[in-house]
């Protein structure tokens, strides 16, 4: 694809969906092309630049991942050893399951810790004092029994990386990658973002007429760091994508053909429902007509990224945006590199067969918890409808099947819709689990 060409739809896009800043960049054929559009920051003159450093939110997983993968190659850490080995702050725990938890079950999501704990001083960074305060938690499920998304697991395997490394998880992550990869690391949450980089702004856009983008703070608690704390552009995920795809120069040194090869392989555990086709260590499948490939989306408070590669032609899109509707962006621009001949993987639930389901909606009615996540479903007032609510501000309005999925439409911000499923118990036709984007949350008696 060429450069004018990217650059002007990457701008009519940003346009048609009131993101105010965008970067794109794409791999093809040993040839990259780089754009940007709009500003850092809605209301000011600051240009985003291939340089701008964008709030990458869960893509850090990918980065904290490959991390882990090193460790093992080195021979400092193994996948299948438990967690609690590495890790003192694991005496403590009160449930068993913990004590079995690995770093596989952590990097596929699939250990069962909670999705999103959180210390109660948001500002501290200490990692273990954030692992000793989960090691305390009760986990949602045995250890490897399936997938439940947790910002949790990758802020232990954070601490995992620290132990192993004897340095602070953002040493380690800039010396052992982001520094060789040529990347100038921008921390948030727990790190310095001052240095030579811009770090974009953060925008909520709210459905209605106007749709203007609204400047948000941009909010990562300082223990998350791991899980979503770094800032970076689209090249420096191209860099990151061309590591795990050996096209690098030293690649294989920087990062081994059999550890690129064991976070790319699927787990056939981790069924990631509503979020992507597959999950392996670290990186998402996503099903495309050109077979198989890897990747992570990820969104902050007014951001969001998303990377993705493909093994067999090294082709490799990545998208960094500063609003919450870069979600529907990177929608529009996946089905338009398609009509262009760049396949992109990208998780798109099949059409529904099931009809709706409009009658006896007050089953599905209560409230679901995963840790200190709380979510509350009613029946919305008048037209018979199901309305999700949390208290966080989130509310969205879901259209049910008759086979329990759902899509979620939030109408707190404007963003592209989640899917999820309810879950009935298998020996009763009782409502026991939703799931949602990802994580499962079990029901439970109203507070």
């Amino acid at each position: 694809m060429k450069a004018p060409f990217a650059a002007d739809r990457l701008g009519a896009l940003a346009r048609d969906h009131s993101v105010p800043g965008a970067q794109l960049t794409i791999r093809q054929a040993g040839q990259q092309v780089s754009v940007a559009t709009g500003v850092t920051h809605a209301g000011t003159s600051r240009p985003v630049t291939e340089d701008t450093a964008f709030a990458l939110g869960s893509v850090t997983k990918v980065f904290t991942a490959t991390v882990v993968a090193q460790l093992v190659a080195q021979g400092d850490l193994e996948w299948d050893e438990p967690v609690a080995d590495y890790l003192a702050e694991f005496d403590a725990a009160v449930d068993d399951r913990m004590s079995a938890i690995t770093l596989r079950h952590l990097l596929s999501h699939t250990a069962g810790l909670v999705a999103d704990h959180e210390l109660d001083d948001p500002g501290d960074s200490s990692l273990a004092r954030y692992a000793a305060s989960v090691a305390v938690t009760t986990p949602l499920h045995d250890p490897g029994h399936c997938f439940s998304y947790s910002n949790t697991g990758y802020n232990v395997a954070g601490r995992v990386i620290e132990a192993a490394g004897d340095m602070k998880w953002q040493a380690v992550v800039e010396n052992s990658l982001l520094r060789p990869l040529g990347i100038d690391p921008v921390f948030l949450g727990g790190g310095s973002t001052e240095g030579v980089r811009t770090v974009a702004g953060a925008h909520i856009v709210r459905p209605g007429r106007e749709r203007l983008p609204q400047p948000v703070g941009l909010y990562v608690p300082h223990g998350w760091a791991p899980a979503s704390g770094l800032a970076a552009g689209a090249e420096d995920l191209a860099a990151l994508a061309a590591l795990h795809l050996g096209d690098l120069p030293g690649a294989g040194t920087l990062l081994s053909r059999e550890a690129r090869a064991e976070m790319a392989a699927p787990d056939p555990r981790a069924d990631a429902f509503g979020m992507a086709d597959g999950w392996g260590l670290g990186l998402a499948h996503y099903s495309s007509p050109d077979g198989t490939w890897l990747g992570h989306d990820g969104t902050a408070d007014g951001g969001t990224a998303h990377l993705r590669f493909h093994p067999r032609t090294g082709t490799v899109v990545a998208l960094t945006t500063n609003a919450t509707t870069g979600t529907l962006l990177w929608a529009d621009l996946v089905d338009t590199l398609r009509d262009h001949g760049i396949p992109v993987g990208d998780h798109r639930p099949a059409p529904h067969t099931a009809p709706a389901l409009t009658t006896d909606l007050d089953r599905f009615a209560g409230h679901y918890r995963n840790g200190e996540i709380r979510f509350t479903v009613r029946t919305a007032p008048g037209d018979g409808a199901l309305r999700l609510t949390d208290p966080t501000g989130l509310t969205a309005d879901l259209s049910l099947r008759t086979d329990l999925s759902f899509t979620a439409r939030r109408t707190d911000s404007e963003t592209a819709p989640i899917t999820g499923r309810f879950v009935v118990g298998p020996a009763t036709d009782e409502v026991v689990l939703m799931q949602l984007g990802g994580r499962s949350a079990r029901r439970t008696p109203a507070a």
